[in-house]
Formats: C-alpha cells, sequence, structure tokens
C-alpha cells in the first residue's frame, strides 16, 4: 500500500493524539498520508473514532471502493473493527494483505420537490422522515413499487439497512438483521396506532414517500448526519445505493460475538 487516507475528528484530543503518532508510524514506512481527503491514489481508509466517523466515511468512500478500517476511540463502536488497543497489530497485518471485508448496503435517497430533484443522498445506516423541533405530528403516504401500502401518522418513518438494524431502528422496536441479508427495514416512530409495526421488504424494491403534512416541521435525515427540511408534496424515494462499503473486519470475530459484547444481547 502506498497512500492511506486518514479520517478523523481533530477537535477531539484523543483522535488528534492518535492521527499524529499513526501518521508518524506510516510515513516511516514509506507511505503516504492524507488526513480528512480521499484520492484516487488512496489504497486504503482508517476512520478514527466511533461509529459516527465510520458513517461519515461510508459516504465519502464509496464512490472509490475502498476498504475502511473503522477503530473506535471510544464509546460503544459498533460499526468498528477494533479498538485503539488493536490498531497498530491490525494494520500490521493489512499492509501484509491479512485482512478480509464484509461488504454493507447503502441506500440511495432521492428528494423530488414539483417534478424537480430537490437533492441526492447516500445512507449507510438509515433515511428517516421524521418530525422537527416542535415534535408536531406528521401525515406520510408509503408505497412499495408503486403499490399503496399505509398512511403513516406519527413521529416518522425510519428506512434502515440491515446495518441500521442496530440503530435507530431497533429503539423504533425494529428487528435485529445480519448485515449479510438483502432486505430493507420500514419502522414507523411512535405511530398513532397499534396495526403499524415495522414491516421487511426486499432490497430490490423502490420505496416512496409522500409528505401528506401541511406544516414546515418535517425533515429527512441520512445517518443522523446530513438532513433537508421537507414541504407538503415532497416525493422521497428510496432505494438500495449501487455502490456498496467495504468494512474489515477482523477474522476472529463473528456478527454474533460482537452483538453480545458492544449490545449485550442476551445477558441477563
Amino acid at each position: 500500500m502506498k497512500t492511506i487516507a486518514i479520517l478523523a475528528d481533530l477537535k477531539r484530543k484523543k483522535s488528534k493524539a492518535t492521527v499524529q503518532k499513526l501518521t508518524s508510524r506510516l510515513q516511516k514506512k514509506k507511505i503516504k498520508v492524507l488526513v480528512n481527503e480521499i484520492s484516487k491514489q488512496t489504497d486504503l481508509v482508517i476512520a478514527l473514532g466511533g461509529d459516527g466517523i465510520i458513517l461519515k466515511a461510508a459516504r465519502q468512500v464509496s464512490r472509490f471502493n475502498l476498504p475502511v478500517l473503522g477503530v473506535n476511540l471510544g464509546g460503544l463502536g459498533f460499526l468498528a473493527g477494533v479498538n485503539s488497543s488493536d490498531l497498530y497489530p491490525t494494520l500490521d497485518l493489512i499492509l501484509q494483505k491479512r485482512f478480509t471485508t464484509m461488504e454493507r448496503m447503502l441506500l440511495r435517497a432521492q428528494v423530488v420537490r414539483k417534478g424537480k430533484t430537490a437533492g441526492k443522498f447516500l445512507a449507510l445506516n438509515d433515511v428517516v422522515v421524521k418530525n422537527g423541533i416542535t415534535a408536531r405530528v406528521i401525515k406520510l403516504r408509503l408505497e412499495v413499487n408503486n403499490q399503496y401500502v399505509a398512511t403513516y401518522v406519527g413521529d416518522g418513518l425510519i428506512i434502515s439497512t440491515p446495518t441500521g438494524s442496530t440503530a435507530y431502528s431497533l429503539a423504533a422496536s425494529g428487528p435485529i438483521v445480519h448485515p449479510d441479508l438483502a432486505l430493507i427495514i420500514l419502522s414507523p416512530i411512535c405511530p398513532h396506532t397499534l396495526a403499524l409495526r415495522p414491516l421487511i421488504i426486499s432490497s430490490k424494491d423502490t420505496i416512496k414517500i409522500r409528505v401528506e403534512t401541511d406544516h414546515d416541521e418535517v425533515i429527512l435525515t441520512m445517518d443522523g448526519q446530513e438532513n433537508i427540511p421537507l414541504k407538503l408534496g415532497d416525493l422521497v424515494q428510496v432505494r438500495k445505493a449501487k455502490e456498496r462499503l467495504k468494512l474489515i473486519v477482523p477474522e476472529k470475530k463473528s456478527y454474533y460475538q460482537v452483538l453480545r459484547t458492544k449490545m449485550k444481547w442476551g445477558g441477563r
């Protein structure tokens, strides 16, 4: 490997210190280091921090089809492949090309306003249509493959990937789904009826959500990081993206082991 990109929040002391140490170590190995930028010559991306930086990296890296090593520097770090204590031993293996990757599905969201595209977005975890700061009830019409499914009245609707099934969707009583599965989860947020529960559909399906709320307190968010305000009549189209994220995973760790250790799954 000749060029490695490091993505990190340099405002955080631990992240900044780790970037400096990591950069020095890589440069001694005659490897070019890019900090918070990616070029066509990049061979590997290291995302330092927590799940937030990996979510951000996913949207930046996917078009380059590069492997990403997530390094948890504190907190839950569910998506991170290694903790900070394992960074350098893992990196040595990667430089010897002794690593495996797991591909993660992304979602592509498009906002159509009065017949014109108002924005296109990528998301690793989820695309969410929800109420704004005043927490007023909103109304959303859902279609899958141009077939009417339901009208949601409540706080919103989460469209989640299998990767995102352990994030916002889980908090909305959605199921935990293995990331290898090709499906999309639709989880209502605080619906005003007991008749609407999470729904699992094929990743081949096309989702259309039309805003039927006549006030300005509706927003579209991607991974909780990007957002755009929505208006009455706006159409949000969501489908599986062509791009995929290649996450580097430790060979000896299974998904279920991560569930048990990070999420305390099955604990008493």
